[in-house]
């Protein structure tokens, strides 16, 4: 038997062929289950065996009372109990109400029995979930050292990641490094400090939407399908979204919007070219694509600085405006390295990565070598 404490995991959906696959699956890999055909059925139980139950793993659309509606009724009186929820179709209203609704995670049907075990394993296998609770206070902390735009303080992002619970900062020092790389570059641009701190926040928070995306199309360790694909990129629009909801940074959540946007007119979500991207946007891309060249893939080890020169060179015109790349160029390898010193990527003994709290981010020390 799986060690989920003595809790069992609830399942909630209305097609029995679902719950017993689902039964199955679990059952199979060691874990016990109670099964229910909808949401009242499974509240009744909960109301007078709720310390019984380990996890929720629930259909969205279903009679009667849907998965939010039985999802926002547990969180308001149990609202640490992992909540999973399933479903056959991905719309971005759909994700952010989730999200909104405090749903632990997320799962696009069908999802293959590997993809719901480690699922399960990952939000039971981790009470109170220490890592995640460093990475939001340790977030928090760096954006109180920021000046935002406007009125707005880093405070006011602080219920935004109340909601998401930074569950898919497993990558944090992705986005820290990114953060670092942009301002750099955006200092040889010619920014000012204003629009440096607004680059440095929006290339922070640029993946937030895909707290939206379902696990296992995010997780998915091979070549996305048309649908799939879909999926992952309404990540840029749901990011934008979100961000809306906080007054006052109104640029970092149009950096987050026009992320994967190219010069070209090719990007996403909204096909922008040339000057039509933000300034800050235009920065990022450079940036990110730096960091992913550098850093280890499934399928490649990490390439050098030289290398993710000429590779960023490959694409100026066309992915990239030819002016941040020749900003880009005059950023010192040292000072590139700098920031890839301070925050690594390192794996724990399990294979899970690591995450290095080191705020604020290295862009002051990286400057110096400029």
């Amino acid at each position: 038997m799986v060690d989920a404490g003595s809790g069992h995991i609830v399942v909630v959906d209305d097609e029995r062929e679902m719950r017993d696959y689902l039964a199955e699956v679990l059952t199979l890999h060691g874990y016990r289950c109670l099964l229910f055909p909808d949401g009242n059925a499974a509240l009744s139980h909960l109301a007078t065996h709720g310390e019984a139950a380990a996890l929720i793993l629930s259909d969205i659309n279903m009679p009667g009372m849907s998965g939010f509606e039985l999802l926002r009724t547990v969180k308001a009186v149990a609202p640490h109990l992992p909540f999973i929820l399933l479903s056959g179709l991905y719309e971005q209203t759909i994700a952010i109400e989730a999200l909104r609704s405090g749903a632990t995670d997320y799962l696009l049907k069908p999802a293959l029995p590997s993809e719901i075990v480690a699922l399960i394993a990952k939000h039971l296998g981790r009470p109170g979930n220490e890592t995640q609770l460093a990475v939001r206070r340790a977030l928090i902390r760096f954006l109180h050292t920021l000046r935002l735009a406007g009125t707005a303080g880093a405070g006011q992002l602080a219920p935004l990641f109340d909601t998401l619970g930074i569950k898919r900062f497993e990558t944090l020092q992705h986005s820290q490094r990114v953060a670092a790389y942009s301002r750099l570059i955006g200092t040889v641009h010619g920014l000012g400090e204003k629009a440096l701190g607004e680059l440095e926040v929006g290339a922070l928070l640029h993946d937030i939407g895909k707290a939206a995306i379902p696990h296992n199309v995010l997780m998915k360790p091979g070549k996305l399908n048309t649908e799939e694909w879909r999926v992952m990129k309404t990540h840029a629009q749901i990011g934008a979204e979100l961000l809306a909801t906080v007054p006052g940074i109104a640029a970092e959540a149009e950096i987050v919007y026009c992320h994967h946007e190219r010069v070209d007119g090719y990007g996403y979500p909204r096909g922008l070219s040339r000057d039509e991207i933000p300034v800050g946007a235009r920065i990022f891309a450079v940036a990110d694509t730096l960091d992913a060249i550098t850093s280890d893939r499934p399928y490649r080890r990490a390439l050098g600085l030289t290398q993710a020169r000429e590779e960023i060179d490959r694409m100026n015109g066309t992915n990239f405006d030819r002016g941040v790349v020749a900003s880009f160029h005059r950023v010192p390898d040292r000072a590139l390295e700098t920031v890839r010193f301070m925050y690594p990527d390192r794996s724990e003994p399990d294979g899970t990565k690591f995450i290095p709290l080191v705020m604020p981010f290295p862009a002051a020390t990286a400057m110096q070598a400029v």
